[in-house]
């Protein structure tokens, strides 16, 4: 029972060290380091918690630790190796957002940290409480507890009207998904009375047997609910409105962690709960559907930005797709191929870690460049990386990461993707389809990768950036990107390993023996993957080769390098000649808005007054809607409703304001009256 004493404590730390921050949060130094402090050592008993489940096994509470009599709900602290997994992307991220937040918050000083501190560790302790639960009521709780402070900290500048725009967008959007979910579990809940888990699946299992139309509703539902957290195209609008306005150490969590919760609770409801039926094979095709949709979208509207930060959050939504396309084939194949299954299912966790990972390094990265240009337009920027060394160094791994190009982390996930995709289309053509399209769209990551990073970090200066006054960023931020950098490399090297993590948090949502032995899927290995579906190998991979021959050329280089300088070669640096005349900075600068002018112009579409950018909605004209006049008289409340009672209430008060004569008698008769109606009154009521 330690452990789960350990995961408890760390819980109420984090309640305890919101209301130490509300008290502290005038004194902006320390408040910042007792959040930090708490988040740290809260998040050592989460990573202990995870590092148990993963050696030992689950951690279940024997009994309840709140019933709720009557409605067949009980708070049971339930955690499997899924949910070890996802303690520790959010301890691991929270820590770094935390730690980056101590002196990035000096950039919003007019802002009280008394709307940031408390509810970013509230925010923590819902993400924690939704992956550690087993009965669906106390998981919209905490569901709901990770929405509202969200949303606090997404209209953080609230006296900017984009920003409650935005977070009202959010919103209205997330209760929307929270409603259906809500509906698809009471229309579960009134078939078992009961909340948990396991009652709900079961019930599933009937209406598997009794009522299939139903049954399909309930999971669309329950899917809409997801998406919507998981910015699915067409349900995560409210994300690039949301992302860009957030504080960046905000930005990190909902893109690095949060969204990746929807995923999680589809593989809860379609995996877990959900019994084997041809319903894995529907459900998985409109989730791969859903998936590539929102890959091909959110990826192509990337390429349009000149925002930072609203590039990184389409690029959100394309990762979310590639996710989304693994876990539906991995659906499609559970019951007919378990061992292609298993291959997609690892795939999707493995690019939701690496995207954990790289998406929260590039919202911190961009959020070092706005704390010192203070600017998110890119065409503002450029040629930051000799004064920013190290935030160029580390924005440079997360693009190479997001990318896709080895050895870095996110060229392992895809690859699985890919080889699941092309597996799958033997049987069913339409995946192979999608595996194309997704090779097609990494092709597209690079380029908006390339975009962000050349229009940052290299070539001219804008003219308005004042080199003399841009530096490196403060230590407490370089360490979180340093920290998740490594992180990205060391997901891209060491694949096996990684592998071997996530597959304990897949086999928990099956019977035992569902799955096949690990080995026989990826050999035996200590570096590399031998890929086989049951058969001869399908595909080899092993980074550690390329490192080494990649480490090898940089050392010849070198060495060529250092050969002439000693023969009398020197290095000599020099402006860039444009042709014998000096030009201006901005006219020779290659600004964010020429990239890709082209292919931006070609999906700068405009469709019966909706316009375009890389095929995502930018601007949406509403319907007018008309009313008729009897319609509108009933519903306007105030004119039938509102103002006859104010009236009469003022016609009173000018009444009763005649009393107040000024003449003590008066007053003396006023109370002789009321005591006499009183008593009347008393001896009117009944006995007893």
């Amino acid at each position: 029972m330690m452990p789960l004493w350990i995961f408890l404590i760390s819980l109420a730390l984090l309640a305890v060290g919101a209301g130490i921050t509300a008290i502290t949060y005038k004194l902006r130094n320390i408040c910042s380091w007792i959040a930090f402090a708490t988040v740290s050592t809260s998040s050592i008993g989460i990573i202990y918690t995870a590092v148990e489940i993963f050696v030992h096994g689950p951690i279940v509470t024997m009994d309840p630790l709140l019933r709720i009599p009557g409605l067949g709900a009980s708070l049971m602290i339930s955690m499997d190796a899924l949910s070890a997994l996802f303690l520790v992307i959010i301890a691991v991220v929270c820590v770094c957002s935390t730690l980056y937040s101590i002196r990035y918050m000096s950039h919003y000083r007019e802002e009280s940290l008394l709307r940031y501190y408390p509810f970013l560790l509230l925010f923590a302790l819902g993400m924690i409480g939704v992956v550690c639960v087993s009965d669906m009521l106390f998981f919209f709780v905490f569901w709901e507890i990770m929405t509202l402070t969200s949303y606090i900290l997404v209209v953080y500048e609230r006296g900017k009207e984009t920003n409650l725009r935005a977070g009202f967008l959010y919103f209205l959007m997330t209760h929307v998904g929270l409603v259906c979910m809500f509906a698809a579990t009471f229309l579960l809940y009134a078939r078992v009375g009961s909340f948990s888990f396991q009652a709900l699946g079961d019930a599933m299992g009937m209406l598997a047997t009794q009522n299939t139309g139903l049954l399909h509703l309930v999971l669309a539902l329950f899917f809409i609910g997801f998406a919507t957290k998981a910015a699915a195209i067409p349900f995560g609008l409210w994300l690039p409105e949301a992302h860009p306005v957030a504080p960046s150490s905000v930005s990190a969590i909902l893109s690095g962690v949060m969204i990746k919760l929807g995923v999680y609770a589809i593989l809860r409801v379609f995996v877990m709960m959900l019994p084997s039926s041809h319903f894995w094979y529907t459900w998985g095709e409109i989730i791969a559907i859903f998936g590539v949709v929102s890959l091909v979208i959110g990826s192509l509207a990337a390429l349009a930005q000149d925002d930072s930060k609203r590039l990184i959050a389409f690029s959100s939504i394309g990762q979310t797709g590639y996710i989304l396309l693994a876990v539906g084939i991995g659906i499609t194949f559970l019951r007919v191929s378990p061992a292609l299954a298993t291959v997609a299912f690892l795939a999707a966790l493995y690019h939701l870690t690496n995207d954990a990972a790289f998406k929260a390094l590039l919202f911190l990265n961009a959020g070092a460049t706005i704390y010192r240009t203070g600017t998110r337009d890119l065409n503002k920027m450029g040629g930051l990386g000799t004064l920013m060394p190290i935030t160029a160094t580390t924005g440079l791994v997360a693009c190479l990461s997001v990318a896709g190009i080895p050895p870095f982390s996110g060229f392992s996930s895809k690859w699985l993707i890919f080889q699941s995709s092309l597996i799958g289309g033997i049987d069913m053509p339409l995946y192979l389809f999608f595996g194309v399209i997704a090779l097609f769209i990494s092709v597209v990551t690079l380029a908006y990768a390339l975009k962000y990073m050349n229009a940052s970090f290299l070539g001219k200066s804008h003219s308005e950036v004042n080199r003399s006054l841009i530096t490196e960023v403060p230590v407490t931020m370089k360490i979180p990107q340093i920290i998740l950098a490594v992180i990205c490399f060391g997901l891209g090297v060491l694949p096996i390993m990684v592998l071997k993590l996530l597959y304990p948090a897949f086999k928990c949502l099956l019977p035992a023996g569902y799955l096949p032995d690990f080995t026989s899927l990826f050999g035996t290995g200590l570096a590399g993957v031998n890929l086989s579906f049951g058969g001869s190998i399908s595909g080899m991979w092993n980074p550690l080769w390329l490192l080494i021959g990649t480490g090898f050329c940089f050392c010849l280089g070198y060495c060529v390098f250092k050969f002439a300088s000693a023969g009398g070669s020197r290095v000599r640096v020099a402006e860039t000649w444009y042709g014998g005349r000096e030009h201006a900075p901005g006219e020779v600068q290659y600004a964010s808005s020429s990239f890709y002018m082209a292919f931006k112009q070609y999906f700068a579409l405009r469709v019966k007054g909706i316009n375009f950018e890389g095929l995502y909605p930018k601007s949406v004209p509403l319907p007018r809607m008309t009313m008729p006049q009897p319609l509108r008289a009933v519903l306007d409340i105030d004119r039938w409703l509102y103002y006859p009672f104010a009236a009469g209430f003022l016609k009173l008060s000018r009444w009763f304001s005649r009393v107040h004569v000024g003449i003590p008698q008066i007053y003396i008769l006023w109370v002789i009256i009321g005591v006499i109606v009183a008593i009347i009154v008393l001896f009117a009521l009944p006995a007893g």
